[in-house]
């Protein structure tokens, strides 16, 4: 009997819409921070931080992990961890086909992430802040402008124990804006779309591959043309909890209707009502499959779910899992793992998911950053790197996302392939299997190599966005009237 694990979050945390600015391309005015002496890390690594994190689910077990080995070879040190949100309920369903699937669903809760947000920001004012935060739902649009965090860059150059080349070099020049970096993330992830090589005509695959960068809109433009009325061009629902292509195509286009930098909405131009019209508009041509009701009805996501799974697509959005899948069926090994993705045999990769204007992003779950008042700067700068060590970026508490750090993500890749990260049995790799796993390296490596964003977002504005479209999808209000309530919540949120 196979196992699987599927997250699913009643609203959008993990897979939420971006918000802001390109940070390799945005905030022009000088940085702040001051370089750093070798003195500094010189000083004895003693004291007491505090780590801050709203995300309990993901970051609780790993900072724990982390806190606990730490202290145990830094005697004099604590290092304390402080989560908030819910942990997630887990429930159990049988395919038709004997599968198990365990669900993780957590359900978003947008006052408690005001209550935290609420808390944190006074403890700030009052100069009693947390040394570290998590950078999951704070706003980091306003902890930059507000000097909340300390700039790292004087960090990096200055530690004689820190070499930038050991990590992704894309992923920290993406992070650079306001002339810094202001949190490093420990691990990075990013979409992927596959296409099925049966529906789409010999001759226009060489337009997909690894080294390729599509849009969602343009995968869309492309296969609608062959749309034949049976096969549905894309496997995502018109809105969904979990990155639906309301959300694929706000993500696409959110440099149009939200700019951080200079505090401006702009929903009100015809755009963003024109791009929910056309969402359901493929819906209801059945280019893309309907939307669930309700978001919190998860026996109908379930049911949604498994329909989709056995339909097939011309194109699908994918996550690690299941680009591990398109490699390891060639690879001749049972594979450890399935989740939602559909994936066929005759699946390749189309290539990284790209925005409009065609820069690539990538995301985190695991990003933390330092706060400019904390008392133990010393400490706090070598808990943080201490995250980025090969010990901790192959920690099991670390269950989603490629390790920022070259080395650790070379074996965290074997692992993760092999099914061992999980505790699954392995042997030693035949030649097809080492084929398939070199193949599978490779493709992450050349994928990875076509990051060149990162985009801020605030979960404030998150929260309205998604809040209000679904009085359109549920037909109590009109795109007109969905883009008009947030001009108005979103220019009051950013004057502020």
């Amino acid at each position: 009997m196979k196992v699987s694990f599927v997250i699913i979050r009643a609203a959008l945390i993990l897979t939420a819409a971006f918000f802001a600015i390109s940070c390799n391309r945005g905030f022009s005015s000088s940085g702040y921070a001051n370089a750093l002496t070798p003195e500094f890390f010189a000083q004895e690594i003693s004291g007491e931080i505090t780590i801050s994190a709203y995300e309990s689910s993901l970051l609780k077990p790993y900072l724990a992990e982390a806190a606990k080995l730490f202290e145990d070879r830094n005697p004099g040190t604590k290092i304390n961890v402080e989560t908030f949100s819910a942990l997630p309920v887990i429930s159990e369903m049988v395919t038709e086909d004997g599968q198990t699937v365990y669900m993780s669903t957590i359900e978003d809760n947008p006052q408690s992430k005001t209550d935290y947000l609420n808390r944190i920001s006074a403890r700030i004012m009052s100069g009693m802040g947390a040394d570290i935060y998590a950078i999951d739902i704070v706003p980091l649009h306003k902890f930059i402008e507000s000097k909340t965090l300390e700039n790292l860059d004087p960090y990096m150059n200055a530690d004689p124990n820190f070499s930038r080349a050991d990590f992704r070099q894309n992923i920290l020049d993406a992070l650079r804006c306001q002339d810094g970096i202001w949190f490093l993330p420990i691990s990075y992830d990013f979409s992927h779309y596959s296409y099925d090589a049966t529906l789409i005509p010999f001759g226009m695959a060489a337009e997909f591959g690894a080294d390729k960068a599509w849009s969602f809109k343009g995968l869309l433009d492309f296969g609608i043309p062959l749309y034949d009325g049976t096969n549905e061009v894309f496997n995502v629902f018109n809105i969904n909890s979990s990155g639906g292509m309301f959300t694929q195509l706000l993500n696409e286009n959110i440099r149009h209707f939200i700019n951080l930098e200079k505090k401006r909405a702009n929903f009100t131009d015809g755009e963003f009502a024109k791009l929910l019209e056309t969402i359901k508009r493929y819906a209801d041509d059945g280019y893309i499959p309907q939307g669930f009701s309700r978001q919190g009805d998860m026996e109908q996501i379930r049911q949604q779910m498994m329909e989709t799974m056995s339909n097939r697509f011309f194109f699908k959005r994918g996550y690690s899992i299941s680009l591990l899948n398109l490699f390891h069926r060639s690879s001749g090994m049972d594979f450890w793992g399935r989740g939602y993705d559909g994936i066929e045999d005759d699946d390749a990769i189309a290539g990284i998911q790209a925005l409009a204007d065609g820069q690539v992003p990538f995301r985190y779950y695991y990003g933390f950053g330092i706060n400019s008042q904390s008392k133990n700067k010393r400490l706090a700068w070598a808990f943080l790197t201490f995250l980025l060590s090969d010990e901790m970026q192959l920690s099991t508490n670390m269950i989603i996302g490629y390790p920022l750090n070259n080395k650790a993500r070379e074996e965290w890749l074997e692992l993760f392939f092999t099914g061992a990260r999980y505790g699954f049995p392995v042997s030693p790799f035949t030649d097809q299997q080492r084929q398939g796993f070199e193949d599978y390296k490779a493709a992450v490596e050349m994928l990875s190599d076509s990051i060149t964003t990162f985009v801020m977002r605030d979960t404030n504005i998150n929260d309205m966005i998604d809040a209000e479209v679904k009085y359109y999808f549920s037909g109590a209000r009109t795109a007109q009237e969905v883009a008009r309530v947030l001009q108005n919540k979103v220019d009051l949120y950013l004057s502020e």
